[in-house]
């Protein structure tokens, strides 16, 4: 796999020169770029880096990439149309926002620190990726480690399949609870009941006190935002959640992804077997 090392110098005089950055046209600052390429190889004894060099990988590679952390530093408007599989999302836009640094340090500390490359996504490859390059090094991530997907999520778009909507084929360790202990929760204060059915299926027939959000369309951006605000405005991210959905499946593993992104546990979340099929489940259901 060939990757680059980048070294960006500043230079104190001004130049006509305008450095294009993701979410931003220009900059006032004039930076030369020295680039010195390098192949790594799984032998070859990693360097380590001065504070102005950064190292870059291919969106080709980013999309084949296995057992490393894909993350995706974009907003969540532009990271859900279209998104890396297996990839993890840790927003570092809008750069202003100094929450959000506080935030990806907590998530470096608890996710990253595993000796494992990360490929840093953002909108093409500049400000976005630098910035979070920053906020992973002082969060203790070793430098040479991090990498910027070079021209990021423009260029994975050219690439075929890399980006997806598909949410389904993750590799998440999907956990199961029985129809009977699904309805048995239904009063359980400290259990919430996800339904992610089309709204008339929901109307006519539902657990008690159950959330509800469709994803019967699940690579539908507007359908996962939809699931996202729930997520984040309504639930609570420190309980346990039971999806159901159809039968057990598609519907409920788009919804438990979206749920991960929206800072639950994976470890809190479980998928009702069966769905709506299971026997004690649909005799429990009600209209109210």
């Amino acid at each position: 796999m060939k990757k680059r090392v980048v070294t960006l110098l500043l230079v104190a005089a001004m130049t006509g020169s305008m450095v294009v950055g993701c979410g931003s046209n220009s900059s006032s600052d004039t930076k030369s770029e020295t680039k010195t390429e390098s192949t790594d190889t799984k032998t070859e004894e990693k360097k380590e880096l001065a504070d102005d060099e950064y190292q870059y990988v291919s969106a080709e590679d980013t999309a084949k990439a296995d057992g490393v952390h894909v993350l995706d530093v974009r907003e969540w408007d532009n990271y859900v149309t279209g998104r890396v599989k297996n990839s993890e999302w840790c927003p570092i836009f809008p750069l202003e926002d100094d929450s959000l640094v506080d935030a990806m340090t907590d998530y470096a500390k608890e996710n990253l620190n595993d000796g494992k490359d990360i490929y840093i996504i953002c909108n093409s490859g500049k400000r976005g990726a630098e910035k979070a390059t920053g906020v992973l090094r002082d969060a203790g991530i070793e430098s040479t480690s991090i990498y910027t997907v070079e021209g990021g999520a423009k260029a994975l778009a050219d690439v075929s399949g890399a980006l997806t909507t598909d949410r389904t084929e993750e590799n998440i360790d999907w956990q199961y609870v029985s129809g009977k202990d699904a309805v048995a929760a239904v009063d359980d204060k400290d259990v919430q009941i996800l339904d992610v059915r089309d709204d008339d299926t929901y109307k006519a027939g539902h657990l008690k006190g159950s959330f509800q959000c469709g994803l019967k369309e699940i690579e539908s951006a507007d359908a996962q935002t939809a699931m996202y605000k729930l997520a984040t405005e309504k639930m609570d991210s420190s309980k346990k959640v039971y999806l159901l959905c159809y039968s057990g499946n598609k519907c409920a593993k788009t919804g438990i992804s979206i749920l991960k992104d929206a800072g639950f546990d994976l470890d809190n979340l479980y998928i009702i077997e069966n769905g709506a099929k299971d026997g004690d489940v649909s005799a429990a259901f009600v209209t109210e």
